[in-house]
């Protein structure tokens, strides 16, 4: 049985040519589509959310800084839902796949290729309150995830500013 494997190259000024397998590129690309139908759900169930807040069904106060969303509504009902579907659809989708990686399959290697540690980046976004916290790896994910959280703090200050003047 013979497998075949292409191959591209990445050049970075940094660190030199890298080679990527055509296998690795697809892998990646298939992530990245499985991600999208539960942040489809996610904004769907926060604006169901707001759908019923604005309808009146729901209403959001202040515990400690901490926003705090209690209502009847049907919509609140649909987006609280929502959300915790798209939770669970994270994490279902995003696990889906891996057995076949470890199901025994034998990929032919050039001998002087070496395999390179890969690194990651990551970063995040905690709020206390409206407040947001923000780390990351490296300063572009850090400033990433700034941007992200300010603009999550400047929603939750005009929603806030709604809910006062109502």
């Amino acid at each position: 049985m013979r497998l075949d494997i292409n191959y591209s190259f990445e050049r970075n000024p940094k660190k030199g040519v890298k080679l990527l397998s055509k296998q690795n590129i697809r892998k990646a690309m298939y992530l990245s589509k499985r991600i999208i139908p539960p942040i489809l759900v996610l904004f769907s169930g926060i604006l169901f959310v707001l759908l019923g807040v604005i309808e009146g069904d729901a209403t959001i106060t202040l515990l400690f800084f901490i926003p705090v969303i209690s209502g009847s509504g049907i919509y609140l009902l649909i987006g609280v839902l929502l959300i915790f579907l798209s939770f669970i659809l994270f994490f279902v989708l995003s696990t889906v796949g891996y057995s076949s990686e470890r199901s025994g399959k034998v990929e032919e290697r050039r001998p002087a290729e070496k395999t390179s540690k890969k690194e990651s980046k990551y970063g995040g976004v905690i709020f206390i309150g409206p407040i947001p916290i923000v780390f990351g790896k490296d300063k572009s994910i850090a400033k990433k995830m700034m941007y992200i959280g300010l603009g999550i703090a400047v929603v939750l200050l005009i929603l806030y500013g709604m809910m006062i003047l109502t």
